[in-house]
């Protein structure tokens, strides 16, 4: 079982958890790098917009020079990467990070060859149980060209309390 997105793996704001983050709260700790997962960071991940109420999360992710495949896009396991993060942080933003989701599967569809430039992600909740929780996701480019689209489904587990 792997986690949904390395903000699942429980990022510097596991000890929190305790206590539900505010909009406020959630939009501090995401927009400082230093509290992302190093595996966030290694993707270029930035907060962009998210809607509690709403279940779903932009970011955008800015690729490294060592994520290119021999054709010069993007390598898939970076794009399914991407995407495991933007699902996996809109989960635990919508439950304001009571939650981590480990996956319990995730599919991707490669739809045009990632560049290697900034892309945006958005995730989404399509269902979330008292013990299982189906999330998609969709890569972008800033014009709104379709990259790649993914689903996951997960099991909630509360965060890790230090």
């Amino acid at each position: 079982m792997r986690a949904v997105g390395s903000f699942c793996n429980g990022g510097t704001w596991g000890v929190a958890a305790a206590m539900a983050f505010t909009d406020e709260q959630i939009r501090a700790l995401l927009s400082d790098p230093a509290n992302h997962p190093p595996s966030a960071r290694h993707l270029g991940f930035e907060l962009i917009d998210f809607s509690v109420d709403g279940g779903w999360a932009e970011v955008a992710f800015t690729p490294r020079p060592e994520f290119a495949n021999p054709a010069g896009a993007v390598q898939g396991g970076f794009v399914c990467a991407m995407l495991d993060d933007a699902m996996g942080v809109t989960a635990s933003i919508s439950q304001r990070f009571q939650i981590l989701v480990p996956t319990l599967q995730i599919s991707v569809s490669y739809l045009r060859p990632t560049p290697m430039s900034r892309v945006i992600g958005r995730g989404e909740v399509l269902r979330m149980g008292s013990a299982t929780a189906h999330l998609q996701g969709s890569l972008r480019l800033p014009d709104g060209t379709l990259l790649a689209t993914a689903t996951a489904a997960a099991v909630l587990r509360p965060f890790p309390r230090s």
